[in-house]
């Protein structure tokens, strides 16, 4: 087993992280010019002299530092020469400080990388969309070193995932800790929206997608068991297809939390509360960001009604989003999944993407799953208001 974990950049963690199967640590400086995979605002605040010191404490372990140039998006920017001297810049640097892997989610990129800086791992990542053989054969034949399957929509089609893992030679990796939901219709937006908030550009970034996704989940719990997450005890069934890489979320954890989430996949065992190893929120310690970091991102009054601000910033307090909360009002119960759990997606067509008619999900929900009544009514009724306020322009000043 080899784990892919994220990044905190605390110094301390190094050793301990050490003492686990940790293969790889992922992460990016919150504003570099060039897009990744979340918002700016979501950065830990990184000098290049504290990414420098946490890469050579990383590589002392001998743990690779995996540095995400993965925006699903460039802005066409990356065809002038400004982005690719910024690129140049970028790239010349994290050479320099012992960062030996990057991840890539577009093939002009990986290409570029492949023959500008030949030794660094190159590896793709999951907003590449990587669902099927050919997908696969054509990034491996581009170069890529490492895949990351498309691990929302088919970490339980097991078939596609032999097939894949049939196709070709180079390593593959799933994300196993992740609540998004499968074949998810937000998916592309999401992706690219994100990009744009890490790009440098500036712009108002609210997430929308992650927003509407809470609240599906909070309304039916069941699509918190229709998301595709490999439970720790079931990973025996993936190394068995030929799956040894797994990646475990989220970036900017505390480092004990992300720490219990390490030891849980080594040691193949889940905590009381599944929960507790997928949610990207609702943390018991806080979260560092940056200076006035609410102010500088959502305090636009151009822009935005600031009087409409103020419910959000609630929200985001009373649901642990960036904030530190004493509980999580989410609970899956692991032992009421049951040791057959994984068997039950088999022999069902989740491959198709559409869940009507089997009532599979919803069984094991109805057993497993605890939601507070007043944290989910309380969130479904903030967030219905934020969504009607978006949807009516009364959030903006026109």
């Amino acid at each position: 087993m080899r784990l892919t974990v994220a990044a905190n950049y605390d110094r301390q963690l190094v050793p301990r992280l050490a003492e686990w199967p940790v293969a790889e640590v992922y992460g990016k400086r919150p504003a570099d010019g060039l897009a990744g995979g979340r918002p700016s605002y979501m950065g830990t605040p990184l000098s290049w002299r504290r990414l420098g010191a946490y890469v050579a404490e990383l590589n002392r372990y001998g743990i690779a530092f995996n540095y995400l140039l993965n925006g699903a998006c460039l802005g066409g920017r990356e065809w002038g020469r400004p982005w690719q001297r910024r690129l140049g810049r970028l790239m010349d640097r994290l050479t320099a400080i012992g960062v030996s892997a990057v991840t890539v989610s577009t093939p002009m990129l990986l290409e570029r990388i492949r023959t500008r800086w030949p030794a660094l791992r190159v590896k793709v990542g999951i907003y590449a969309q990587v669902d099927t053989p050919g997908r696969a054969r054509f990034w491996e034949d581009l170069g890529a070193d490492a895949i990351t399957l498309e691990s929302f929509s088919i970490n339980r089609d097991f078939e596609r995932l032999a097939a894949i893992r049939s196709a070709v030679r180079c390593e593959l990796q799933l994300i196993a800790n992740h609540p998004c939901l499968p074949n998810c219709a937000l998916q592309p937006y999401h992706q690219v929206g994100m990009a744009h908030a890490s790009d440098g550009s500036g712009g108002l970034f609210i997430d929308w997608c992650f927003l509407r996704c809470t609240r599906l989940r909070l309304a039916d719990p069941a699509q918190l068991i229709r998301a595709a997450w490999i439970r720790p005890e079931d990973l025996g069934a993936y190394e068995a297809l030929g799956y040894t890489t797994f990646k475990l979320t989220e970036r900017n954890m505390p480092s004990e939390e992300l720490l219990a989430r390490v030891r849980a996949y080594a040691e193949r065992t889940s905590p009381a509360n599944l929960a507790e190893l997928m949610l990207p929120y609702g943390f018991r310690q806080g979260v560092r960001r940056g200076r006035l970091w609410w102010a500088r991102h959502f305090l636009r009054p151009r822009q935005l009604d600031p009087r409409r601000t103020e419910p959000f910033l609630e929200l985001l307090r009373r649901q642990g989003m960036l904030f530190a909360v004493d509980r999580l009002g989410v609970t899956i119960d692991s032992a009421q999944l049951g040791t057959d759990f994984l068997a039950g997606f088999r022999h069902r067509p989740c491959a198709s993407g559409d869940c009507a008619g089997c009532d599979y999900c919803p069984t094991v929900a109805r057993r497993a799953v605890r939601v507070d009544e007043a944290w989910r009514a309380d969130a479904l009724e903030r967030l219905g208001g934020l969504e009607r306020a978006m949807a009516s322009g009364g959030l903006w000043r026109v």
